[in-house]
C-alpha cells in the first residue's frame, strides 16, 4: 500500500508540470493572436482613412469640371488640397495622381492630355489615387511581413441635377455663350420690350413677369430686386417678360438699381418706405471691385455695414439664362436654356435721363459656378432635362 501511494504522488506532480507548459504555450499563442488583430485593425484603419481622402479629393475635383481647361486646373488644385490625415500620428495624405475621362470605367488620362481643346469638352469624371502608405507590422511578422503597403482609388463625376429653381432674381439674362468660363466678368445692360416684342442682345437683361409683380409693378420690382421672387422656373420652359411701364427705360432701371444697391448698404426713399435694412440687409462684405474668390475666401477687406449686421451671399444673383434674339407673343417670353449665377462686383447706377445708350441699371458682375449656390429647387423626371449637375461618387 505504501509503495502504491508514492507512485501516485509522483504521477500527479508530472501532470502539474504539463499543465504549466500548456498554459504558457496557450498564453503565447493568445498574445500573438491579439497582436495580429491589432496589426490587422491598423491596416483597415489606414485603408479607411486613405479611402476617405480619395473620396473627398475626387468629389471636390469633380465639382470643378466645367468643360474647359480652367476646370481641369481647378480640379487638380482641389484634389491636391485635401487635408485628410492617416494613422495615429495624423500624417497628411497626398494624392499620387489626378486623372480625367469621359467614361467612369476607362480611358483616364493626365491633366495635360485632358486639356486638349476637343477632349476637354467631354471630360466628366475624375479618378484620384492616393500616395502609397506603409503600415508597420508589430506582431504578425511571420504572417504579414514587416510592413503593409496600401493605396486607394476613387472615381467621381458629374451627374444630373435639378431642372427647376425657385426664389431667383426677377430678370432673365441673354448670353451668346451660355457656358462662360468661371470668373468671367460682364456688364449686363437693361433692355425693354415694345408692345408685343422684345429684342435681347448678348448680355442684355429684361425684367420678368412674375406673380409678385402686379399692374405696372414699380414698387414690386424695387422690392423684388432687393430680395428674391417666390416663383419657380423650369429649364426649357418659357419665362415671361414684363412689358408694363415698370419694364421701360424710364422706370425699370431705377427700380432695379434701388433694389440691387440695398446689398451695398444703400437704401433709396419711396416705395412705401419698404427698402429697409431690417427686411433687406446689406451683404456681409460691401466692398466694391473685388473678385468672387476674394469674397468667397474672405481675403478681401470687409467694409463694416453701418446699418446693422450683414447677411452672407446677398451679392450673388441666381437668374434664368435665355438665348439672344427677338421674341414676340402673348405673353412675350423665351425658353430658359440654363440657370446662371452672378456675383455683383459693384453698385448699379442710373443716369438721368435714361436711354438705351447710357448707363441705365447696368450690373457689373462676375460669372460663377451656379451649382455652388442653387438653393430651393428640384428635379421633375416628366418635365425637362437638366444642364445642372452635382458631384457623385461612382467608386
Amino acid at each position: 500500500m505504501f509503495l502504491k501511494s508514492a507512485h501516485s504522488g509522483d504521477q500527479r506532480r508530472g501532470e502539474r508540470g504539463s499543465i504549466i507548459i500548456m498554459t504558457a504555450l496557450f498564453m503565447l499563442i493568445l498574445f500573438l493572436f491579439l497582436g495580429l488583430c491589432i496589426d490587422v485593425s491598423r491596416i483597415y484603419m489606414v485603408r479607411a482613412e486613405l479611402q476617405n481622402a480619395a473620396d473627398a479629393a475626387s468629389l471636390s475635383a469633380a465639382r470643378e469640371l466645367n468643360g474647359g481647361t480652367t476646370g481641369i486646373d481647378a480640379a487638380v488644385a482641389r484634389a491636391s488640397n485635401i487635408v485628410n490625415t492617416v494613422d495615429f500620428s495624423k500624417i497628411g495624405i497626398t494624392m499620387a495622381s489626378v486623372e480625367f475621362s469621359a467614361n467612369p470605367d476607362s480611358g483616364f488620362m493626365s491633366a495635360a492630355s485632358a486639356k486638349d481643346s476637343v477632349t476637354v469638352k467631354t471630360i466628366k469624371y475624375v479618378k484620384v489615387t492616393t500616395e502609397t502608405r506603409a503600415t508597420a507590422i508589430l506582431f504578425g511578422l511571420g504572417a504579414l511581413a514587416d510592413r503593409h503597403l496600401e493605396s486607394r482609388v476613387a472615381v467621381a463625376g458629374m451627374s444630373i441635377g435639378i431642372n427647376s429653381i425657385c426664389d431667383f432674381f426677377p430678370i432673365a439674362v441673354a448670353l451668346t455663350d451660355t457656358h462662360p468660363a468661371p470668373n468671367t466678368t460682364m456688364t449686363l445692360n437693361f433692355t425693354q420690350g415694345t408692345n408685343n416684342t422684345a429684342t435681347l442682345a448678348n448680355q442684355d437683361y429684361i425684367i420678368l413677369e412674375v406673380p409678385d409683380i402686379n399692374g405696372n409693378g414699380s414698387p414690386e420690382t424695387a422690392v423684388l430686386s432687393a430680395g428674391i421672387t417666390n416663383y419657380c422656373q423650369k429649364l426649357n420652359v418659357n419665362v415671361p417678360f414684363h412689358m408694363t411701364p415698370s419694364a421701360n427705360i424710364n422706370n425699370g432701371p431705377r427700380q432695379i438699381t434701388d433694389g440691387v444697391n440695398t446689398r451695398f448698404n444703400v437704401y433709396a426713399n419711396g416705395y412705401g418706405n419698404a427698402l429697409q435694412p431690417s427686411t433687406f440687409p446689406p451683404d456681409t462684405n460691401i466692398q466694391e471691385n473685388i473678385t468672387f474668390d476674394q469674397y468667397d475666401n474672405g481675403t478681401a477687406v470687409t467694409v463694416p455695414s453701418p446699418n446693422g449686421p450683414g447677411k452672407d451671399d446677398r451679392r450673388i444673383l441666381l437668374v434664368p439664362i435665355v438665348n439672344p434674339g427677338t421674341y414676340s407673343g402673348t405673353p412675350v417670353s423665351a425658353p430658359t436654356v440654363r440657370f446662371g449665377a452672378f456675383f455683383l462686383k459693384k453698385m448699379s447706377n442710373v443716369t438721368n435721363p435714361c436711354s438705351q445708350n447710357t448707363a441705365c441699371g447696368q450690373l457689373e458682375v462676375e460669372w460663377i459656378d451656379e451649382s455652388l449656390v442653387i438653393g430651393r429647387g428640384g428635379f421633375d423626371p416628366t418635365g425637362c432635362s437638366s444642364t445642372l449637375s452635382v458631384a457623385v461618387l461612382y467608386r
